[in-house]
């Protein structure tokens, strides 16, 4: 969901999602034991090794006496990669059959898109290739997910005149065919804006943008969809338990999506903020409301994954003469056990009273800090502590509709325009350029130029290759949106 600034002043909700987008293989030992064939005694095949992070466990020995060999567990899960499946046991020596593989390990970090996920398509060149022609039509502020084999868009809106017109279309782009297809329609109606995340089955969107939503407060959607990239088929979500609201915050867990916070949308411009909030399991399709927490009510708060929990912080909350007044305490809510953990209270960040980036808003858990590169700043959760990273033109909280995305050591932002007034325009200008930001050494790098016009609110994915970036529009003057994309190789 978005965040007010002034009147109104929109952001751009990337699914990019991606807070980490992270998903979990369970781990269990591998094998049966069938009595042996040709013995009189049960005897049991040599265990396989476990793998090491990420990859599969070693084949089991070959059971003696025509036992069968026992699985190997799978390895547990490596910086972002579930841990393989045990290789299945040796065969026995006299006829036994081979013992079941061990199962996933479990996995720590983001599976997709991390640098342990090879990614999807051959191994390219160094630089940036442009991408085939899509099948939908120009956007800007739509929404994308990485799957593990595809970049999946949906939503967004293109402009005619001074009319935005929302959409509820999707395509989904395949790097290693090179190719585009076009997904189901959803039981989604149009929309910008939405939050976007890959839960290792399904894209699970939800919340965005209504159509007209710039004329004021509250018109923002509470419900969403799971989409099956497999079936090519659409499923609703539960119904949202709690009042209708804009300006909430969502953090996807790697398990759970997080929603807190916001505004009611029946209660205006001055609506009192809100502090409840609910917690999605896709797995049960329910949802489930948060306990009462130690942070007040607040719009647009900073939101990220930290492991299974979510940090959340800062933002706009109530209306003191005339104008909200941020605050700026933090705290760490526990999805599975429904409880939450104070954090120390994040320094406001001096250039603006509004979170008005939502990639920016949205941090990323690259092990020791929860990093939002957008806003400047960084949670360090051993020191439980706040700090300014190094300085850079994209670590600009006014710089909005930016491309971000974790690559597992790297922050990639790319594009993004300054907003000089309130309400649906396109940015006065636009950034040209992009740039990497590399959280352990604490420094920023130039990516190269791309072959695409400058623009922002494009979508952008990380496929453990390549940085995606798709769509988007130019600036004011030249009131264009795009329907190309180019694809970079560091």
């Amino acid at each position: 969901m978005t965040a007010p600034w002034a009147a109104r002043r929109r952001t751009v909700v990337v699914g990019v999602l991606l807070v980490g987008l992270l998903a979990a293989g369970g781990c269990r030992s591998g094998g049966k034991r069938d009595a042996a064939r040709d013995a009189g005694t049960e005897q049991t095949g040599g265990r396989g090794g476990d793998g090491a992070a990420g990859a599969d466990g070693a084949a089991g020995t070959p059971g003696a006496d025509g036992a069968d060999g026992v699985g190997g567990t799978g390895g547990a899960g490596g910086t972002g990669a579930a841990g393989g499946a045990g290789a299945a046991g040796g065969a026995g020596r006299d006829g036994g059959a081979g013992g079941a593989g061990g199962g996933g390990g479990a996995g720590g970090g983001a599976v997709v898109g991390s640098p342990t996920d090879p990614g999807a398509g051959p191994a390219r060149p160094r630089g940036w290739r442009k991408l085939p022609a899509a099948p939908i039509r120009s956007r800007y502020s739509a929404s994308a997910v990485w799957t593990g084999g595809e970049m999946i868009v949906w939503g967004g809106a293109w402009r005619t005149g001074n009319a935005s017109i929302f959409l509820d279309d999707g395509a989904a782009y395949d790097p290693a065919g090179d190719r585009w297809r076009r997904i189901a329609s959803s039981p989604l109606a149009p929309r910008s804006e939405a939050f976007i995340a890959w839960t290792g089955s399904h894209v699970l969107v939800w919340g965005g943008q209504r159509k007209g939503s710039v004329t004021g407060f509250g018109d923002e959607w509470s419900d969403g969809a799971l989409y099956d990239p497999a079936k090519d088929t659409w499923k609703p979500m539960a119904d949202w338990p709690l009042a209708e609201r804009f300006g909430a915050r969502a953090v996807w867990t790697g398990k759970r999506l997080v929603v807190w916070g916001g505004a009611s949308a029946d209660a205006g411009q001055d609506a009192p903020p809100l502090a409840d909030g609910a917690v999605y399991d896709p797995s049960a399709n329910r949802w489930t409301k948060m306990a009462g927490g130690p942070l007040a009510g607040r719009l647009a708060p900073l939101g990220g994954a930290r492991g299974d929990a979510a940090l959340l912080s800062w933002g706009p909350g109530a209306v003191q003469d005339g104008r909200r007044i941020a605050a700026s305490d933090s705290a760490l809510y526990d999805p599975a056990g429904n409880r939450w953990t104070p954090a120390a209270a994040v320094p406001v960040p001096p250039k603006q009273t509004w979170c008005v980036d939502a990639p920016g808003c949205v941090g990323f858990d690259t092990g020791s800090r929860v990093v939002f590169a957008g806003q400047g700043i960084a949670w360090d959760g051993g020191a439980n502590r706040w700090a300014t990273i190094a300085a850079d033109p994209f670590a600009d909280p006014f710089l909005e509709g930016k491309v971000q995305a974790w690559t597992g050591n790297r922050v990639m932002l790319w594009g993004g325009g300054i907003v000089n007034s309130p309400g649906d325009q396109p940015p006065a200008t636009v950034n040209p350029g992009g740039a990497a930001y590399d959280p352990a050494a604490d420094r920023w790098e130039a990516l190269p130029a791309a072959p695409l016009s400058p623009r922002a609110r494009a979508v952008g994915v990380w496929t453990g290759r390549e940085l995606i970036v798709w769509g988007g529009e130019a600036d004011y003057d030249h009131r264009a949106t795009f329907e190309d994309g180019a694809a970079l190789t560091p």
